[in-house]
């Protein structure tokens, strides 16, 4: 491996770090915000509370980590614009939805709100990842069709934004 390629290598590596630093601290902020509003608003929903929380926390930082991975492996790239991802990602999760990552981050708050009982982080949640994907829309379709070309054009066609989509269109 030469000098160019260690720097890029370890580069990608503080970049994935911070990026799971900062899902842990919206985590905690989550946390937070949650005991903070816990008489305001609460989701009683008694022993799913305990199942579907931690299903969707222990899915979704599942699909992140994954989605990571992919694009650090196949990729050859991070989440982040300053590294961005060299070859288009189209295996895996990212054959039934273009944002798998993105849909584990909003699992993962969304997990962490039923768990705490919490409406406020679950609406608080909901808001702020629907302003994201909204940027996010917007933001991947100009970039990504800019960079790839004919070949993101064709995967945003057959590929659901977030929503997965498991059987294949005729």
């Amino acid at each position: 491996m030469n000098k160019l390629d260690e720097h890029s290598d370890t580069l990608s590596q503080r970049v994935v770090f911070l990026f799971y630093s900062g899902l842990v601290v919206i985590a905690i902020i989550a946390l937070v915000i949650g005991r903070a509003c816990e008489d305001w608003w609460t989701i009683r929903l008694g022993w799913l509370n305990l199942v579907l929380g931690p299903v969707l926390i222990v899915g979704g930082f599942a699909l992140v980590s994954w989605s990571v991975l992919f694009l650090y492996k196949l990729g050859k790239g991070t989440p982040s614009p300053r590294v961005a991802t060299q070859r288009l990602v189209r295996q895996g999760l990212y054959t039934y939805t273009r944002n798998p990552m993105t849909l584990g981050a909003l699992l993962l708050y969304l997990g962490i709100g039923f768990l705490m009982g919490s409406g406020v982080v679950v609406l608080l949640t909901l808001v702020v990842f629907s302003a994201l994907l909204t940027f996010i829309y917007i933001h991947e379709t100009r970039e990504l069709g800019e960079r790839f070309g004919e070949q993101y054009l064709e995967y945003k066609k057959q590929t659901p934004f977030l929503l997965p989509r498991f059987m294949k269109r005729n």
